[in-house]
């Protein structure tokens, strides 16, 4: 099935705006999954996109420098650690969905916007990435993960 023209709108200016800012922040990996392998941890980033359409949430977390036990460095991913934030949450533990559509069941959901308003939603996230991301990342290594 074809992804909706939305989503793939939205998908290239994540991959325009948020994966050249990741890649400039040490991340390594392909999209949707990522991970900054340092020394005495890794940082984790993945992006979900919700399967009705419309919105997608970015989750990080840390893992030791072992990786996981499901997998090792170089593929640990989000979903294989208990401790994770949602970017774009108030507070940690809840939930924020990055909305730039219309679920697919919903009247209306054809409508394709703007590049420039996929690119609002991305730059948004790359400065989530900065503040959230960053501070929970270096707070889980002064935690020891």
């Amino acid at each position: 099935m074809a992804k909706h023209p939305a989503r793939s709108a939205m998908e290239a200016s994540l991959r325009t705006i948020v994966v050249p800012e990741l890649r400039s922040r040490g991340f390594k990996g392909s999209y949707p999954h990522f991970r900054r392998i340092l020394e005495n941890r890794i940082d984790l980033l993945t992006f979900q996109f919700y399967s009705s359409g419309g919105s997608f949430v970015v989750e990080i977390g840390t893992c030791g420098p072992e990786g996981t036990r499901f997998s090792g460095p170089g593929k640990a991913k989000v979903s294989e650690v208990p401790k994770r934030l949602r970017l774009g949450a108030e507070i940690p533990g809840s939930d924020h969905w990055f909305k730039f559509g219309l679920p697919n069941y919903e009247p209306g959901n054809e409508v394709v916007h703007s590049k420039s308003h996929y690119d609002t939603i991305s730059t948004e996230v790359a400065n989530f990435i900065e503040v959230q991301g960053e501070a929970f990342w270096s707070g889980a290594a002064q935690q020891g993960h």
